[in-house]
């Protein structure tokens, strides 16, 4: 009768949840009744009714019993009770084969499989003994009731849907949506193994985490170079739904792929699921179907708002930003801003495509649509997309300390380049007498690269609309011509409003430096961090860079 974890009881009330029938005035309380389902909701199961009386001479007499608190959806009335369980199971968003309904009526439990397959059903007498002994009613425990007290707001949430005259979108409008997503995985990681083992309907990938082993191999791959990760918080109205999502996303210069991605059923129908993989930017993801709830259901989500009551830092932070650099920026970029421009390095077929190139940005666009045929790293639409998207920007992010390194050629006197091996082969390959003829290697000593570096620099903050901020991030290790670019760079910063350098040598723990170009999601956490606080800040923090990155 029992066969799987239990997670909704519902409960008939004459003869079963009380002895006789209340509307006879003939009823004896059965006082382990009461405590069981007090117990129940100790554990994180919730409890509701289903029974044909009068509501309001039901509510009396549970709350002289001290229990009406503890039950949610409640059905009282003379109403079918298939159908009633039906809409009981969709207002808590859960699954029939997760609850049990106990009447003392064959025919009602009967009907309410009929409507409800894979319910779970019983007789009282076949259950009620030794109910909190059953192995799928061993629940969580939630001795604050936290779990019913989220149910509760999402029942008046319903309620309030069902006397609306609102549309569904409509109705989510007004309900004043706030997400928020968390990037202190550790701090929730009991909860997120919770959510990837527990939940199903919205488990979009259902990937578990069946060992101890699989547990522990899971916590080392959130901090993995290359991995984000982030808790869903959301709220409402109605009340704090608390962490209700997670994902893990790969991201790689080739694209990027989501590991884990999985949500409660509480927020079912709010479209947040939605919206987190919109706001990621919808990465790659094999759905492992079934799901309750796709990601394209809804046209234009504009009901929901980044930020949350509850502490921790929304993913929307600083407004519209542009980020150039390596593809390792990627990481950097999640935790600051959905409504961003990356201009990263990624690969196309077995090429690199890079970004981080004085040349992309002092080039004459024109000069660029001309010898496109010879210019592997960037083109003219890229160019013009970045030209117009530093204009409208509230931060830009520049990571140029690769411009130092590598061979510069000239391109039909021009346009300066960057161009590795590969891409020299392949351009030869593809027109090898132009080669020959417009691209020469040019002899450019570390000074000289360095000038092109500030030059770019002078020409982003010439192009900026006023107010908007630059950030250039220093290179790792201080030694040797490293060393020489994080001076030049805080030199540059220290007599430039607006401009802040970021030193990741003093920003970023030894620990989460795994090698010399990347970080780990703890190290560009906490360069976002710093970068949203300098934009909080005062005036003087961006202007004394040193200073604030000191601290």
């Amino acid at each position: 009768m029992i066969a799987n974890k239990v997670k909704l009881v519902i409960w008939d009330l004459d003869d079963t949840f009380w002895s006789g029938t209340l509307a006879e005035e003939g009823i004896v309380l059965v006082g382990r009744n009461a405590e069981t389902v007090i117990e129940l909701s100790r554990r994180g199961i919730l409890n509701s009714i289903c029974s044909k009386n009068d509501h309001a001479a039901v509510k009396a007499k549970l709350i002289e019993q001290g229990v009406w608190d503890y039950f949610v959806f409640p059905r009282i009335g003379f109403n079918p009770k298939g159908k009633a369980i039906v809409e009981m199971i969709e207002g808590a968003a859960l699954r029939p084969e997760n609850v049990l309904f106990i009447d003392d009526n064959t025919a009602n439990l009967e009907e309410a499989k009929f409507f409800n397959p894979g319910i779970m059903t019983a007789h009282p007498a076949d259950v009620l003994e030794d109910l909190l002994d059953h192995p799928h009613l061993e629940g969580r425990p939630d001795p604050e009731l936290a779990r019913l007290n989220q149910y509760r707001f999402l029942q008046k949430k319903v309620e309030e849907r069902a006397a609306s005259a609102l549309s569904n979108e409509e109705f989510l409008r007004a309900s004043n949506i706030r997400v928020r997503i968390d990037h202190d995985v550790a701090g929730n990681f009991d909860r997120v193994v919770e959510l990837i083992n527990r939940t199903n309907q919205l488990n979009y990938t259902k990937k578990r985490l069946a060992s101890e082993a699989e547990v522990e191999e899971f916590r080392q791959s959130i901090a993995q170079y290359g991995n984000v990760s982030g808790c869903v918080f959301a709220t409402d109205s109605y009340g704090d739904y608390g962490l209700v999502g997670f994902f893990l996303l790969r991201k790689r210069a080739n694209g990027q792929r989501l590991i884990h991605f999985a949500f409660s059923c509480r927020t079912m129908h709010m479209g947040i699921e939605q919206y987190v993989y919109e706001t990621l930017g919808r990465p790659e993801i094999d759905i492992a179907q079934p799901v309750s709830y796709g990601l394209e259901m809804h046209e234009k989500m504009d009901w929901i708002n980044a930020g949350g009551a509850a502490a921790g830092e929304s993913i929307e932070k600083v407004g519209k930003l542009v980020l150039l650099g390596g593809c390792d920026m990627l990481q950097l970029a999640s935790y600051l801003s959905a409504n961003r421009l990356e201009f990263v390095n990624r690969m196309e077929g077995e090429m690199k495509v890079r970004y981080d190139d004085p040349g992309f940005i002092l080039s004459d666009r024109e000069a660029i649509r001309r010898h496109q045929h010879l210019l592997p790293n960037w083109s003219y639409e890229d160019a013009l997309r970045f030209d117009e998207g530093i204009a409208a920007a509230d931060l830009v992010i520049l990571c140029m300390w690769a411009g130092l390194n590598g061979r510069y050629f000239d391109v039909g006197g021009e346009v300066k380049v960057r161009l590795s091996k590969p891409w020299m082969r392949h351009l030869k390959e593809r027109d090898p007498e132009r080669f020959r003829e417009q691209v020469k290697e040019i002899d450019l000593d570390k000074p000289a690269r360095m000038d092109l570096v500030l030059q770019s620099f002078d020409d982003v903050a010439s192009r900026c609309k006023d107010g908007a901020r630059i950030v250039l991030i220093g290179a790792a290790l201080q030694k040797g011509w490293r060393r020489r670019f994080n001076d030049a760079c805080r030199d540059y910063c220290r007599t430039r409003p607006g401009f802040l350098f970021l030193d990741v040598n003093e920003l970023i723990p030894e620990e989460a430096v795994p090698d010399t170009t990347h970080y780990t999601p703890a190290g560009y956490h906490k360069l976002a961090r710093f970068i949203v606080d300098a934009m909080r800040g005062s005036e003087g923090a961006a202007r004394e860079p040193i200073a604030a990155a000191a601290s």
